[in-house]
């Protein structure tokens, strides 16, 4: 499978782009002279290589729905995410298996320990930046063995005395990229891939993260915090190194008795601390 050219970058402002095209026709029913306008609109904003007629069989199959914000949304970022196949005059349509094996570049966009016949590891929220499964979130197990030799892939120390240590820290995967190699003949219901790699420019930005996880720099003012980030309540909705999606809200907790730090993302009735302890979970 071949590594396709990637800019993380590039795909997000043209996400932006289309999707200014596409907000236009939210809350309108696409039908008859709208697939045309909304072809011709997209079209005017994409690289001259791309076919018409891709962009028009690609809108077709919203033909009689209702587009709403979100489906917008998506729909400028699969487009972003597959100009290439836009250039070959193939149709960007919504990923329902996987019809052949494929790099693709993903972003880990949360981390849960969990167990799994008796092996204890992680279970990897993946977004697909581009390619076939562009933007769709899927699931992948990795054991604890698979996470420390992946580790050294992605941007974590490949020896026991560089400065990027992972530690068996799993949630400090979150927010890294790297490419994918999904398998088509285990990808029925979800894209699965066991084996990853990355550019020199996804191995950058990973570091720049990894640097202050690992303490190799300090955390940046105005917090300034000394305790890790895997311990850190503030989310990466408000710092880019959080290693969790929301920042903690602080009420009581019934388990503990005490007031301490719940996860919105979690729909559990403990706090953070109470729901670790009870699942036996390490950082």
């Amino acid at each position: 499978m071949s590594v396709k050219k990637f800019s993380r970058k590039q795909i997000l402002a043209r996400r932006t782009q289309f999707y200014r095209v596409l907000r236009n026709y939210v809350d309108q029913t696409i039908s008859g002279d709208v697939i045309y306008e909304i072809t011709e609109n997209l079209h005017a904003a994409m690289p001259p290589t791309v076919f018409r007629n891709a962009i028009f069989e690609t809108i077709r199959l919203l033909a009689g729905t209702q587009l709403t914000n979100k489906m917008a949304a998506k729909l400028a970022w699969r487009l972003a995410g597959n100009i290439d196949r836009l250039s070959e005059n193939e149709p960007v349509l919504p990923w329902t298996r996987q019809t052949a094996d494929e790099v693709v570049p993903v972003c880990v966009e949360a981390v849960v320990p969990m167990k799994r016949k008796d092996t204890h590891g992680y279970l990897f929220h993946c977004r697909a930046l581009a390619g076939t499964p562009c933007a769709e979130s899927f699931t992948q197990f990795f054991s604890a063995n698979s996470c420390r030799a992946i580790s050294r892939v992605i941007g974590f120390s490949t020896n026991s005395w560089g400065p990027y240590q992972y530690g068996g820290i799993g949630m400090h995967f979150v927010n890294l990229m790297f490419f994918a190699h999904i398998e088509a003949a285990r990808s029925r219901d979800k894209p699965v891939f066991h084996r990853v790699s990355v550019t020199s420019s996804m191995l950058k930005a990973n570091k720049e993260l990894l640097e202050v996880r690992c303490r190799v720099k300090p955390c940046p003012p105005p917090n300034s915090f000394q305790h890790s980030c895997v311990n850190c309540p503030i989310g990466y909705n408000e710092c880019p190194f959080a290693t969790h999606a929301k920042t903690y809200v602080e009420q009581h907790c019934r388990q503990c008795d005490s007031d301490s730090f719940f996860d919105p993302d979690n729909p559990s009735t403990m706090c953070v601390n109470c729901y670790r302890s009870n699942r036996h979970i390490a950082h």
